[in-house]
């Protein structure tokens, strides 16, 4: 499974759309290319493509951490 692909598949639960009342016009765009403006979905694609390049969870979390939600240790 590509990265696209599991993207797409973790954005086609209806719970993303019901708890973060995010459209599923929204879900169904989201890809790598952009930023979808909800932090979520960037989260989201963050943890897949960083999983993807092999790095390790504690990573994952601070750079999470520092490039979406704007924290510093």
């Amino acid at each position: 499974m590509t990265t696209q692909e599991l993207l797409r598949e973790v954005l086609q639960d209806p719970i993303l759309r019901k708890k973060y009342g995010i459209s599923q016009e929204t879900l169904s765009a989201a890809s790598f290319d952009s930023n979808s403006g909800h932090p979520i979905i960037e989260t989201i694609k963050a943890i897949i493509q960083l999983k993807d390049s092999g790095t390790l969870d504690v990573n994952v979390y601070k750079n999470i951490k520092q490039t979406i939600f704007n924290i510093t240790d």
